[in-house]
Formats: structure tokens, sequence, C-alpha cells
């Protein structure tokens, strides 16, 4: 763990007395200047929204350089958006020392090795690991390291220094398109052990890239060790094909930024365009060939027209006169709404009020009477209709897709007959129920998703906007695979497990084989580099400063 230097003592070691020198040297201390801190921390943090994870914070070197990094974003309290674990009690002295709030405890004294990340998953892991080698472990940490080894990557030798568990632990923690950025001793590149570890990163990573440093980061410090910087971007949980291990040296940390930004500015749709265009007369066809894709309802005052069925029921208005209406998609939790998420109380998706043409209820009536006949006549959408308060309803669309959309361009699936607002496209496919039901697994695929990427406008919150004309260039497989309704089910239904268990990427890889590889449409290599190049422009989307449309 790398400290920035908090007090006179801690920037001139041969103040500190022999029991400070004998702690740090048992847990792998080193002291880091803030300014190196900080070029890691400004690689790694790209939103003023982003969650970061120290898993050694120690000396706090990198938790307040991430603070002043979120400042510069324009985020003044970021401590609910910190993450760290340290076994120093004296970590938690100067986390106090830099003002950040450990109210929520997501700060733990505890061994990172034996945490488990349950639900948390970060944008970026900033880290200062201990560097401690094998042979000066006691029995415990031994322990804990082999069981960190055998998870992860048994084909690691044994020896393997203290700083690889916690490298390949934190990925654990870490959101699919994630970052990490460490702080490791020059043994990265050379060491037998790394080799393994370095092939298990660039499997798991868009971009893998080791900065060697010629300046001596930690000669204030006393130790003379030589420094690499491991920069990894665009995370895939489940593994892709291994990407190409980028190096390069540089003389100090202040330079370490400028190849990451080239990265980033790279034309990536065009590249991505391109890989598409290589085989999409054998693979692919757009969706707007073989289907219709239209505006959902336009309600014209979706706060009085929609409402919770609950709340229907409390002004007392009959049910008859009430249907369910999509209006987001977090309304629906797997592929395909259900029956139980459009009638169970509470429902999560709300009710239209779709009164009679003709003698409207008493109740409705005084329901309606809040808009007055100049606030009637000034309401565009009331004004083209025949009777102003009565909405169209169509329940047809085989599926809905979101006009705006964060993690992947999801289709969900219409099997209860009903229908949905504007913010979503209505796609049908007449005469094509093959089609119908394949619809919302297709967009988890690659191509689906990869298409979405490069057609899509990035809005300032990080998700991609989609016109229709959008939605029918959308790509889907030239053929579907001819299953047995009873296959097909099962399928589904592992699919939508995942999926509502937040088991994203493997579901995408899932389908991915189910719909293209089986079949023998895209062979697996080319489909690992579709997968790479969907992750890098989905990770730069979410990840950049989020200035506005």
């Amino acid at each position: 763990m790398l400290k920035v230097s908090a007090s006179p003592s801690e920037s001139a070691p041969s103040q500190e007395s022999k029991a400070d020198r004998d702690r740090r040297r048992a847990l792998g201390i080193y002291y880091t200047p803030p300014e190196a801190a900080k070029v890691l921390a400004r690689w790694a943090i790209r939103s003023s929204e982003d969650t970061v994870l120290e898993p050694s914070f120690g000396g706090c070197a990198m938790l307040s350089a991430a603070a002043s990094i979120f400042k510069s974003l324009g985020n003044d309290s970021p401590s609910d958006q910190l993450y760290g674990f340290d076994v120093d009690a004296a970590a938690f002295t100067h986390l106090a020392q830099i003002g950040i709030d450990n109210a929520n405890g997501h700060f733990k004294k505890q061994d990172f090795l034996l945490s488990k990340a349950g639900d948390l998953r970060v944008d970026a892991v900033l880290a200062n690991p201990p560097f401690v080698s094998y042979h000066r472990l006691d029995e415990t940490q031994r322990r804990r390291a082999e069981a960190i080894r055998c998870r992860y990557l048994p084909q690691m030798p044994r020896v393997a220094s203290l700083w690889a568990h916690f490298v390949l632990h934190s990925t654990s923690y870490l959101r699919a398109g994630g970052r990490m950025a460490f702080v490791l001793p020059n043994a990265i590149g050379n060491a037998d052990y790394a080799q393994p570890l370095l092939d298990y990163l660039r499997r798991h990573f868009a971009r893998a890239e080791l900065v060697h440093l010629s300046e001596r980061l930690f000669i204030q410090a006393g130790a003379d060790e030589r420094i690499s910087l491991l920069l990894l971007s665009g995370f895939a949980p489940a593994g892709a094909q291994a990407v190409p291990l980028l190096e390069r040296n540089v003389d100090s940390i202040e330079t370490v930024g400028a190849s990451e930004e080239e990265f980033a500015n790279s034309n990536l749709e065009s590249k991505a365009a391109e890989a598409l265009a290589d085989i999409a007369h054998a693979a692919f066809i757009e969706l707007g060939s073989v289907a219709t894709v239209r505006i959902g309802e336009v309600v014209g005052d979706i706060p009085v027209f929609v409402r919770p069925l609950a709340e229907w029921q409390r002004l007392k208005v009959p049910s008859k006169y009430l249907v369910p209406l999509l209006t987001r998609s977090s309304q629906v939790k797997g592929l395909y709404a259900t029956e139980s998420e459009s009638t169970e109380a509470p429902s999560p998706i709300p009710h239209l009020l779709l009164p009679p043409q003709e003698r409207v209820p008493k109740v409705i009536d005084d329901y309606l009477a809040q808009y007055s006949i100049e606030e009637v006549e000034q309401n565009r959408t009331f004004a083209k209709r025949q009777v102003w308060y009565r909405c169209s309803y169509d329940t047809n669309a085989d599926a809905f897709f979101g006009s705006m959309s964060h993690d992947y361009p999801r289709i969900i699936g219409n099997r209860i007959g009903i229908s949905c607002s504007n913010a979503f496209y209505k796609v049908s496919a007449p005469g094509r129920p093959d089609l119908s039901r394949w619809l919302p697994i297709l967009s988890l695929t690659t191509p689906m998703r990869l298409s979405a990427e490069i057609l899509g406008r990035v809005r300032g919150s990080g998700g991609i906007k989609l016109e229709p004309s959008d939605v029918r260039k959308l790509l889907i497989p030239t053929r579907l695979p001819s299953l047995p309704e009873d296959v097909f089910e099962s399928h589904r239904k592992r699919l939508e497990r995942l999926v509502r268990c937040g088991e994203l990427d493997a579901a995408c890889q899932f389908a991915d084989s189910l719909v293209y590889l089986q079949p023998c449409l895209v062979n697996a290599r080319t489909m690992s580099d579709l997968r790479l190049m969907r992750i890098a422009l989905t990770s730069r989307r979410l990840t950049k400063p989020k200035n506005g449309d």
C-alpha cells in the first residue's frame, strides 16, 4: 500500500521510529507522492458518479486523490461512492484526517483477501497493494493467498507475492466495463508467477497495459523499488479472447495518461462497423427488414393518466377502465412482461385510465374536471383526439424497445397483451411467430448490442438514444435456431433467470452461443473480437465525463 504524505513525519522516513518502520515493512507499506496518486485517479475516474474501491487504503493517498478528481468533476461529497479495506488501525486515522466520512461503513478493518463482494460492483479499483513476497508471508497469510489462487487462477505458482492475489480478488468487485489501476513492483513484467496472471487479465479486459517507470516513486521512503503501473479497462467478467499486452517505458508518472486518452478518442465506431460489415452478408440482416418499429402510446399527461393500480383504487376508479401501460424498463425484471408484473399488487407496471367515449362515470368525470377548457385546448396531444381524454391503446406489439438504453438495447417480450408509452417503440413481426418469441433473446446478443453502440447517440447520463430508424438497422441473425418448443422454453427460462439475477454478461454469452455459435453463423474468434469492441464502446460511453447531452 502506498501512502500519501499526510504529515511531516510521513514525508520524512528518517524521522520514523523503529516501530513505525517495522510496521511498514511487515505490511509492505511504501509512501508515494500525492501527485502520482492523482495521475492514477485521473486515469481511472471518468465521471462524478463513478464508484471506487481501494482494497488496501493505508495512508489514503489514492482516496485523497480520488476525492480531488471527484471535486474537479463537480462532486464535492463522494464519500458514498468510495470503498476500502485495510488491516492497519492507523489507516482509519488517515481516513478521518482527509475528511472522508465512514458513517456508511464503506471502509472496513478487514483483510481484503477475506472479503466478499456480494452485490457491490464498482466502476474503478485504485490500488496500492502490499509489496510482500511469498517467503515473508506468515502461515495465515499463505492460507488466505492460497484460497484466492485456487478460486481465480490455480495455474498461478504458489510462490506469487501478496500483491498478485490482491489483483485477482479485486476483479470480483468490478462491474462489466470497469477499470483498474495498480501500482506494482517491477516483478509484474518479469516474474515467472506473473505470466499466468497477465494472461488471465488479458482475457478479462478489453485493454491491458503495463507502464514501466524510470522514476523511483518511493525514494523518499528510503526504498529503491522499481515500479510498474498496471492499467486495465473494459472488464469482461466471463472472459473473452485474449488481447495484446501493451508495454511502454516512461521517465515520469505525469506522462502516463496519454495513451489511454488516445485509445478512448480513437474511432472505435468505424472499426466496429467495418468488422460487422465483413461478415454481414452471411450472418446478419437488419431488424427492419422483417419487423415494423413504431412509437408507443402518446398519453399527453403521464402523471394524470397513468398511475399505480393502488392509487386508482384509492380514487375509486373502476378497474374496467384501467389497462396496464409499460412506461419504464425497470418495471419488468426479466426478458418478458408477465401477468404478475401487470396484475399483482403492488404492481410495478402502472395503469392507464381508458374511459369510455360516451357516458363517462361520475368518478372519472370529476377526476377529469381538474382540466379547464383552456388547458385542454392548449394541449396539442389532446387537441388531436376525437375524444380528448381517451388515449389509443394497441396491444398487438410483439415486443417493446426502450428508446433510451444504458446496459444494453433491451427488448421486452409482450406475452400478455399490454401496451407501452412513447418512451418505448413497439416492435411487431406479423406472420413471424418464430421471430416474435426470439426478439428479447436477440437483444442480448453481441451483434445487436454492438450495432446499437454504433448507431446510438450518447446522452449526458451515459445512456444511448435510438430513434425508430436506428432500431430498424439493428442486426439480427439471417436465420433463427430451429428448436423444439420444450428446448426453447428451457433456454428461455435459463436466460430469464440470469437476467433477473443481474448476470447480464453470462446471459449475453449464452445468447451468443445459442443464436450464432452453435448454428455456425459466426465463429468463436470473430464473436470474441466483436464482444471486445462492444465492451470498449460501452465502457467509453458509460465512463466519460457527463457534461450534458
